[in-house]
């Protein structure tokens, strides 16, 4: 039974009420608390005979095309028992025309906490993909007393997400993961040898604005995200990954021509980032920043091995202060398709090209801005035919005849 911890946000007044959350799933198989829970669950009434609270979250795609959804639930710290409690939630998604999966929260309160005062919020999200879904969902005390709610959500297929093999499919219930680099599990891809399609991916792990020095957690979540998808389309067979940052002119990561990407490895080199910190020979060159970031794209461009089928940069832009001149990029003369997945959380604050975009449009270079996971399908949609070699255009075509795929 796979098994996720999260972490619980919680919103008080004037002392908190402690608690821990522990999230299990178990598809198929119900999970009993107590021998009225599945009639509970199965009832439409609302119970309270304890004083809480559900707010339903409207689904939210992601860019790594699946939907995040869930709810909170609020609990006075006079609802609970004053010399400790321990709730138990049990809930189940029930997707239209599937089995339901279930899940289960704990959340242990101690005395001190009780006695407190204020309104705990205790938060909880899953994973969904397209589909309609029924949420029965039931909360109980120490002593059996119950608080129980049932509501319906809708998770929309997005107008291009659907053609992708990276989209979730349909009636997806899952865990969410709270870890940004955890480990994608494998796909069964067009090409799994070394002479698969080979992409290039240069990840910028530098923040446009040059007064920060790292991604914020939500641009961290949504260019992995975006990484993610890029992963599991099976068209493409062989990656080459370089993360890297500007502002600090160093190589965070790099891994070349693998069947699969190591998020795990790539999270521990993240984590291990000094943001800011600069070599003292590195900052005596004025242009070193523009030297290091040319000898990336030439890296990629001319490796020791064959060139990429394609070269993807992904991340933030590098700003115009960065100057790439010609005489520093020593590119192929046919160099392969070249795209840029430009996020930016606030197009309007830098709608100019960047450094990189700039330095190479006379070679081929098409760039989309991205800010809304629908841009990002849109974009990748776009992408897919010079990618796979045609592959993708194939696919697309037999899906629109009504030819369906296994995934």
């Amino acid at each position: 039974m796979p098994r996720l911890y999260l972490l619980a946000l919680v919103a008080l007044a004037p002392a908190p009420l402690v608690c821990q959350q522990l999230f299990d799933s178990a598809p198929g198989r119900p999970l009993h608390f107590h021998s009225s829970d599945t009639a509970i669950l199965s009832g439409n009434s609302n119970r309270r005979d304890i004083d809480c609270r559900v707010e339903p979250l409207r689904p939210r795609l992601g860019f790594d095309l699946k939907y995040t959804a869930g709810y909170a639930v609020h609990v006075p710290a006079d609802a609970v028992e004053q010399d400790g409690d321990h709730l138990r939630v049990l809930f189940r998604i029930s997707p239209s025309g599937g089995e339901p999966v279930h899940f289960r929260q704990e959340f242990p309160i101690s005395p001190s906490s009780a006695t407190g005062g204020g309104t705990a919020s205790f938060p909880a999200r899953y994973v969904l993909g397209p589909g309609r879904y029924k949420v029965d969902w039931l909360m109980r005390n120490r002593r059996g007393n119950v608080c129980s709610a049932h509501w319906e959500t809708r998770a929309p297929t997005p107008g291009h997400t659907g053609r992708l093999a990276a989209a979730a499919t349909a009636n997806l219930i899952a865990p969410y993961r709270a870890e940004v680099f955890v480990a994608e599990p494998p796909v069964v891809r067009a090409d799994d040898a070394a002479s698969g399609r080979h992409i290039s991916i240069l990840l910028n792990l530098a923040p446009r604005d040059r007064e920060r020095f790292k991604l914020n957690d939500y641009e961290l979540e949504s260019v992995i995200g975006m990484l993610r998808s890029l992963h599991r389309e099976p068209d493409i067979g062989v990656f080459s990954l370089t993360a890297f940052t500007g502002i600090d002119r160093q190589v965070v990561y790099a891994s070349e021509r693998r069947t699969r990407l190591d998020f795990e490895a790539l999270g521990a080199a993240v984590r291990a980032m000094e943001p800011g910190v600069v070599s003292a020979e590195s900052l005596a060159d004025p242009d070193g920043e523009s030297a290091f970031l040319a000898q990336v794209l030439n890296d990629a461009l001319r490796p020791a091995g064959s060139l990429p089928d394609a070269v993807v940069l992904l991340g933030p832009k590098v700003d115009r202060e960065t100057r790439l001149p010609a005489e520093l990029l020593d590119l192929p003369a046919d160099p392969p398709p070249l795209f840029q997945l430009s996020f930016n959380t606030n197009p309007r604050s830098y709608p100019w090209p960047g450094a990189i975009e700039a330095a190479l449009r006379p070679h081929g270079l098409k760039a989309y801005s991205v800010t809304l996971p629908q841009e990002f399908s849109r974009a990748l949609e776009d992408m897919l035919p010079a990618i796979a070699g045609g592959r993708a255009a194939e696919r697309d075509s037999s899906l629109a005849s009504g030819v369906s795929e296994g995934r």
